[in-house]
């Protein structure tokens, strides 16, 4: 009989790219409600951002989509903080944009590092050899 495979650990990288990723989601929605004021738009480009990071928990798919939505977002946001950061309307959303991109930037290069690429693997692994087990 085949010993089950071990449920593989999240490895420290992977831990704090899955913590600075949503963080920086946060940050630019931060951005777009002081912004915007109280009224706010739902269903906007940072809520499905820190939605789809908060599903690279589980789904690997979703860290490379997490990666991508939040690279749109820096692009978009990064150059009209780095021009109104002396604003004094907009210094507080300047500076929420500049934390979220130095977030977003180690949580990408941390969430594509070896280990966490081996994590996802493994963790793919392991839920096939479960599949296969008899009940």
């Amino acid at each position: 009989m085949m010993e089950p495979v071990q449920r593989p650990k999240r490895p420290p990288v992977l831990v704090a790219a899955l913590v600075a990723l949503p963080l920086a989601a946060m940050l630019f929605g931060m951005t777009e409600a002081n912004l915007n004021g109280p009224v706010g738009s739902s269903g906007s480009l940072p809520s499905v951002a820190l939605l789809i990071s908060l599903l690279a928990i589980r789904f690997n798919w979703a860290r490379v989509t997490s990666v991508a939505v939040l690279a749109l977002l820096t692009l978009s946001w990064l150059p009209g903080a780095i021009e109104h950061l002396d604003d004094e309307r907009t210094s507080q959303a300047a500076t929420y944009v500049l934390l979220g991109t130095a977030l977003f930037a180690a949580g990408a290069v941390l969430a594509f590092m070896t280990p966490s690429n081996q994590y996802y693997r493994q963790a793919a692994d392991w839920r096939n050899s479960r599949k296969q087990q008899p009940i």
